[in-house]
């Protein structure tokens, strides 16, 4: 009989904990079910804001176009409303220094001469001063040199000169005669261009040099123009 007294006693404890919590589980039921509403109700309003695309409207990604950006053209637009186009006067603005200068920016000095010195530099490179700086040259001189000097730099790059004969009237030859590329280490704070006449003779008359910053010479890696004179030599004094 005592036996079967704790057994009862066992199951009435345990449906009464049962009955005390039901209340608990179905308010967490609730509460479970209401912030699932919250969300969806949160989800359904992101989602709504774009409108649906009319069915035979394109599909904005299409494999085939490639434009970044412009999808809808067959090519870039060259301007992005009917006023003018932008920038269309920027190469026209006082501000910008014509190419067709001694070049600046990266160089602080630009001389041509018929030979350089070089010192050494406390940064571990080198120094390249120009001896007898001069714009016209005699014809028998073998090479014209142009030394220049930069503004120190935190990487490496390249100095590009294109030489160009050019008659007194500014005609420009089309072809460059010769062509000198120098690499500037980070230590380099001068260098020099060498070139040499076609054909082994100068001839008399002026010559143009073209001057690019960095890997490759074009209308954007130039910086300006130097020119230098080709002269005849002086008379001999008759004699007496």
């Amino acid at each position: 009989m005592l036996e079967i007294t704790n057994v009862e006693s066992d199951n009435l404890y345990t449906r009464t904990n049962m009955i005390h919590r039901l209340p608990l589980m179905r308010r967490t039921l609730l509460l479970g079910i209401m912030i699932a509403i919250v969300l969806l109700a949160m989800l359904g309003t992101a989602f709504g804001d774009d409108p649906p695309l009319p069915a035979n409207s394109p599909s904005k990604l299409q494999p085939k176009n490639t434009q970044h950006g412009f999808f809808q053209y067959d090519t870039p637009p060259d301007h992005f409303s009917d006023g003018p186009t932008p920038y269309d006067s920027y190469s026209q603005s006082p501000l910008i220094p014509s190419l067709d200068q001694k070049p600046a920016g990266v160089f602080l000095s630009l001389d041509f001469a018929e030979s350089f010195e070089v010192k050494p530099t406390i940064r571990g490179g080198y120094t390249h001063i120009p001896v007898n700086p001069t714009e016209r040259f005699l014809p028998h001189v073998p090479s014209v040199y142009l030394v220049f000097s930069v503004h120190e730099h935190l990487s490496s790059y390249q100095i590009i000169g294109r030489l160009f004969s050019e008659s007194e009237t500014g005609m420009d030859s089309p072809q460059w005669l010769d062509e000198d590329i120098v690499d500037l280490a980070t230590e380099d704070e001068s260098g020099f261009l060498k070139f040499f006449p076609p054909d082994g003779i100068w001839q008399q008359g002026r010559y143009r040099v073209e001057i690019f910053v960095g890997f490759m010479a074009n209308d954007v890696s130039k910086m300006g123009t130097m020119r230098f004179t080709i002269t005849s030599p002086p008379l001999a004094p008759p004699s007496p």
